[in-house]
């Protein structure tokens, strides 16, 4: 507990960033705009509970949640001609993991935004129009690189029972690439660092992360900051009466983010729950509090074998209305057996003094074995020097 406290403390103290509604205070504004349909339709309060692709986005220590491989494509319909076209892909991978408690996931995705068209305008010097032509009012490629490690796990007694806690680590490395009127571009790269702790058993997680943390992009001469977020959330699963469960294997998730934007120095709030039956079906409700689209979102989720559909939309004003639409694949479930292998660290640490003194006095057996005398040539059958035969 030791080891895991200070990150999780360093995270909790953090602030979250500015929202991209704010163009003038941050740079590439898309990297604030949520994603994953089942995330958005819960209110986007998803650091609490990560148990999906969209970790990437939100805490990316929840990939080592994932007990199967994802590959998830997300299409976003806003307003005019602005339009988003995500897609992930990642899952458990075959390493025990740098601390060596196993439990390792990588994810990647790409993210393309289009944001609509302009028209340009060039007047003669009398004042009548000369030339015009349309352009694309600016566009967006974001490309994220994840990896997450279950860093301790310990139990905790209380009363009678024992509640066991998982920590996990996630990080993430981003590609960032803007383009303005097809005439400025810029680019930059930022990090994102996350932690998530659960209790599996009681259905309960807490989380923490930092989003977004790097220099700032140019795109002429001055700079604009990356739009640096703090998110901390909670997720909880209650047990639910046996006349629910049974029937038709219900379940329901409560979760709660509260977010700092830091170019802003402003609060923003969310709240959401996902009722689910059979694992098949499901329908979501949210709300976001003290933002400029704050609001009900709704969402819905049907699944089939190892696909799935999910749809959210966000019911503000006519203006920030916003349609997700997701498709998702899961595949190559990996058992807990063989996630949960233990090995030494990564880095193991050198043998103790005593060690090296048995290894320093210990003899190859090549010595102690007797040498067979070797047989000597008669002098008419030796060779010329620097013959080879």
């Amino acid at each position: 507990m030791r080891r895991a406290a200070p990150v999780l403390a360093f995270i909790l103290l953090a602030g979250v960033p500015a929202r991209g509604e704010n163009v003038g205070t941050t740079a590439a504004p898309v990297l604030q705009i949520p994603m994953g349909a089942r995330a958005s339709g819960m209110g986007t309060a998803f650091t609490g509970l990560a148990s999906d692709i969209n970790a990437l986005y939100y805490n990316p220590a929840g990939l080592s949640v994932m007990p199967w491989r994802e590959a998830a494509f997300m299409f976003l319909k806003g307003i005019d001609d602005q339009s988003i076209q995500h897609f992930a892909l990642g899952g458990p991978i075959p390493f025990s993991g740098l601390i060596g408690e196993g439990y390792t996931s990588m994810g990647g995705s790409i993210l393309i935004a289009s944001h609509g068209d302009i028209e340009i305008n060039r007047l003669n010097p009398d004042g009548t129009l000369g030339s015009s032509e349309s352009r694309e009012a600016g566009s967006d490629l974001v490309a994220t690189l994840g990896y997450s490690e279950r860093v301790a796990t310990f139990e905790v007694p209380i009363r009678r029972d024992t509640i066991r806690l998982e920590h996990t680590m996630g990080v993430n490395g981003k590609y960032i690439r803007s383009t303005l009127a097809e005439s400025y571009r810029a680019t930059a790269f930022a990090g994102d660092l996350g932690y998530l702790i659960r209790a599996p058993d009681q259905g309960f997680g807490i989380g923490a992360a930092i989003l977004n943390m790097g220099p700032k992009m140019t795109f002429i001469e001055e700079g604009d900051p990356l739009p640096l977020t703090y998110r901390a959330g909670v997720s909880w699963r209650p047990r639910l009466p046996e006349t629910m469960t049974l029937p038709a294997r219900q379940e329901l998730t409560l979760v709660g983010d509260a977010v700092y934007l830091a170019r802003e120095r402003a609060w923003r709030g969310m709240v959401g729950a996902e009722w689910a039956a059979l694992r098949q079906f499901a329908v979501r409700l949210g709300y976001r509090l003290n933002d400029e689209v704050a609001g009900f979102t709704v969402g819905f989720g049907a699944g089939i074998s190892s696909l799935s559909v999910d749809y959210a939309w966000n019911m503000t004003d006519a203006l920030s209305n916003t349609h997700r639409f997701a498709f998702t694949w899961r595949f190559g479930r990996v058992p807990d057996r063989d996630r949960e292998k233990r090995r030494k660290p990564f880095i193991e640490s050198m043998p103790e003094r005593e060690d090296l003194k048995g290894i320093e006095e210990k003899k190859p057996d090549l010595i102690d074995q007797p040498q067979r005398p070797r047989r000597e040539v008669p002098e008419n059958r030796r060779g010329a020097p620097g013959w080879i035969y």
